[in-house]
């Protein structure tokens, strides 16, 4: 059929007909065409057009304006019945209503976002060279119905397109109302688009006269993108020993392994490429010592000033400063007081808050003057309590000394972790990818609900009231500070007074709270009690300096075992939360210092460990609740779904060193900190719980289950994942999580000498060679790299 040319009407143009003067405001939205290689909704979407015979047709109209080629369009559907008259009737009237443009340059793939006025043309369209593709979604059409139409001009004409070009195809998509977000009008718009902006394509269908030929010429497309997919898969499927640059996407850490692998084949005993992976690593971390600790060094030392200084005199980043450091005062002394609270139960008083608020502030600001990523925050954390608490049961049964054992543990771990800071270690880190991050952060979630509930069930035994009241005001402390935390989101108020309020409203909550307490009397709330006087005094009043020498030398040895399976923890926790606060969207720019930090770390903890100190290193989700505290961040909606993005970050060191100085001078606050209720804390432990699911893709992913298929989020993992892999990968991720979770929590209770919570971070490392050694092998590497390329 080479021109088909319907009879038109007055009374058919005059549904199109509008004002000359009429203008509407033209937003030109960006659009990213799909890459067929990975995208498998597209990819499908193109291989059912290139079968379907009632889905395509080809017209070669004469047509002067959008009206007209519209109205000749949807009435050669109809004769087709492929669309009902009510569907002719209701596509007429939502096709050309307003301005809703989104511009392609098909050639070098990029946009032009303007704004200005036009007439309107077209109610939702995407334009690009030598094409316009125009969308609706339409309630006369069956729930899953995809109507789709090519049409080739006879002679090219101006359609009134925002870059100017004449328009030589015109393509139609109508979709049904009910169709999931996924295989919308817009989403299907961009399919054909793509189609489009293939000049070999647009060169076949200029020679196809019918359907079936454009048809064909579909088909070549999809061959020739089923092509480029089948050759990236190949390349992705390489051996791990012929990928020696395993690439992130973290710019430093692809620098980092760049400089080792420029080392590496420096040394003239590889002269074949690629070299095998065990000579590789070997070469690594023993032949190069010290050098990605100097490539630390070398990138953060120009930055170290501006630490200091950065936007010091604005006053947007003054007000920024002033709030972070609020919220991270309380986002840091608090853990530190009720992990304080919970250990000095467990220790009997060897370890108690003053040593953890102690602790908190030397090290900390030892951290916080020479770290190389200031944005961490170093405090102790829940897996660092529960191996204290498998190293004092260890003690009870074994009937050796509680602290000497453990200083002597921390120094072990202190040394490996300084010999991995010192041998290139953070090269591994790639391997470590968003599998494991997701699970640690799950798993961290579950730490602190898991001490709220333990807590809950010691209530239960006070009676009635004391049940009532924990659940009452930790409840409430949770819910004051969600509410809070959210604020930012509301419409009330301005959105600087907001952003002060999400900074801060965690701990305004827990303020709150605590006032509301002495509403109950004459009910009794139990309340913080620190023992001992005012002062740097320990919990007991033991002298600082544990005395390292009373304990058998056996036993000295058996702590090189426990300090180098608590020096996997602090490793991956350390890397894992650096990785995690470094992520591509927080718009990081000095680079990072994983190296550097292991060796500070390790120094810090050997201090600690003498002086019986919690040992300290980087803790979730308070360093990513950190980087957004300093962050400006935009709110952004797309497809009825919201998201927030962080458009500029702050990398300072003064929010730190604030908050470490009050931790560490809160101690002189002794009677003050006696009047926070227990049940409060824990309200706020809760709520940092409750934090570490936020910014989680294992928790977002998670809640697809849950969700109508048809409003998932036209996402990338979406549209490149299948559903039911993006379901099993998740339900992998949270097996792995809560298995973490009970061998941490020592779920076998027959004998505190078999206490799996020793042994829960070496089952933590053991997810980093599953994940190569057999999700590998069940899914596709695209589709892992897709499932860890980002939040949903």
């Amino acid at each position: 059929m080479s021109s088909y040319q319907p009879s038109i009407s007055e009374a058919d143009l005059s549904v199109f007909q509008r004002n000359a003067e009429d203008t509407f405001e033209c937003v030109i939205h960006p659009v990213t065409l799909p890459d067929f290689s990975e995208d498998l909704v597209s990819f499908s979407v193109l291989d059912s057009l290139a079968k379907d015979k009632n889905s395509v047709i080809k017209a070669r109209f004469r047509g002067e304006d959008p009206q007209e080629i519209i109205l000749k369009l949807l009435q050669l559907l109809e004769r087709r019945n492929l669309i009902t008259k009510e569907a002719h009737k209701e596509a007429r009237s939502k096709l050309l209503q307003a301005e809703d443009y989104s511009l392609v340059d098909c050639d070098s793939f990029s946009w032009d976002v303007r704004c200005g006025k036009a007439l309107g043309y077209w109610t939702h369209s995407i334009q690009g060279p030598f094409f316009t593709v125009g969308y609706a979604s339409l309630d006369n059409i069956e729930f899953e119905r995809k109507v789709i139409s090519i049409i080739q001009l006879v002679e090219p004409v101006n359609l009134g397109a925002i870059n100017g070009s004449l328009t030589e195809y015109v393509g139609l998509v109508l979709t049904g109302s009910g169709t999931s977000m996924v295989d919308s009008g817009l989403e299907t718009a961009k399919t054909v688009a793509s189609l489009l902006a293939d000049s070999d394509f647009r060169e076949e269908s200029f020679c196809c006269p019918t359907d079936d030929e454009l048809r064909i010429a579909i088909h070549r497309f999809v061959g020739r993108q089923l092509a480029r997919k089948e050759q990236t898969e190949k390349t992705a499927s390489k051996p791990l020993s012929q990928h020696v640059q395993h690439e992130s996407n973290d710019a430093t850490l692809n620098q980092t392994i760049g400089i080792m692998n420029e080392k590496i084949y420096a040394n003239h005993s590889f002269h074949c490429h690629p070299i095998s992976l065990l000579r590789y690593w070997a070469s690594l971390l023993f032949l190069h010592p010290f050098v990605l600790v100097i490539a630390d060094l070398k990138r953060r030392l120009p930055h170290y000033l501006s630490d200091f200084v950065f936007e010091i005199n604005q006053r947007r980043a003054q007000q920024k400063y002033l709030f972070a450091s609020i919220f991270l005062i309380f986002t840091a002394t608090l853990p530190a007081i009720v992990f304080g609270y919970i250990v000095e139960r467990t220790t009997h008083g060897q370890i108690g808050v003053i040593e953890c608020l102690f602790s908190q502030g030397v090290l900390g600001l030892g951290f916080a003057i020479f770290s190389g990523q200031p944005l961490m925050v170093n405090m102790i954390t829940g897996p660092t309590v529960v191996y204290i608490q498998v190293l004092m049961r260890w003690s009870d049964k074994l009937g050796f000394e509680f602290l000497p054992f453990y200083t002597w543990t921390g120094i072990w771990m202190s040394i490996f972790l300084i010999l991995a800071g010192c041998l290139n270690t953070a090269a591994l880190i790639p391997y470590l990818g968003r599998f494991t991050d997701e699970i640690f952060q799950t798993f961290i979630g579950f730490i602190f609900i898991q001490y709220w509930f333990t807590e809950f069930i010691r209530i239960t035994h006070s009676g009635y009231t004391q049940v009532l009241l924990f659940l009452f005001l930790s409840s409430l402390t949770l819910i004051l500070a969600l509410l809070f935390r959210f604020f930012r989101d509301s419409y009330l108020l301005i959105p600087s007074v907001r952003s002060i309020f999400g900074d801060i409203g965690p701990s305004l909550g827990v303020l709150i709270v605590t006032g509301i307490s002495y509403a109950f009397d004459p009910v009794t709330v139990e309340r913080l009690d620190i023992r001992g006087p005012i002062g740097y005094s320990t919990t007991t009043g033991r002298p600082w300096v544990v005395p390292i020498g009373e304990i058998k030398v056996g036993y000295v040895f058996l702590a090189a075992v426990t300090g180098f399976l608590l020096f996997l923890v602090v490793f991956i926790d350390q890397n894992v939360c650096t990785y995690i606060v470094e992520r591509p969207e927080n718009r990081l720019r000095k680079g990072t210092a994983y190296s550097w930090n292991m060796v500070v770390v390790g120094v810090l903890n050997i201090i600690a460990s003498i002086l019986g100190m919690p040992w300290m290193y980087a803790g979730l989700p308070h360093s990513l609740l950190h980087v957004y505290a300093l962050a400006d961040i935009e709110e952004r909606e797309s497809m009825g779904r919201i998201s927030y993005h962080v458009v500029h970050a702050r990398e300072v060191r003064i929010v730190g060193l604030i908050a470490y100085l009050f931790s560490f001078l809160i101690i002189l606050a002794k009677p003050a900190l006696d009047q926070l209720p227990i049940d409060v804390l824990y309200g706020f432990i809760l709520f940092m719980g409750v934090a570490s699911f936020q910014s989680n893709g294992l928790i977002e992913r998670l809640l697809l289950l849950f969700t109508q298929p048809e409003r998932y989020p036209p996402s990338h993992i979406i549209r490149r994942v299948p559903r039911l892999h993006i379901h099993i990968y998740t339900l992998i991720q949270l097996s792995l999580a809560v298995l973490l979770f009970f061998v941490a929590v020592n779920f076998y209770r027959g004998s505190t000498m078999l206490n799996t919570g020793l042994i829960f971070p070496f089952v933590l490392f053991l997810f980093i060679p599953f994940k190569f050694g057999v999700l590998y092998r069940w899914f596709p590497k695209l589709e892992i790299s897709a499932l860890e390329s980002g939040s949903l």
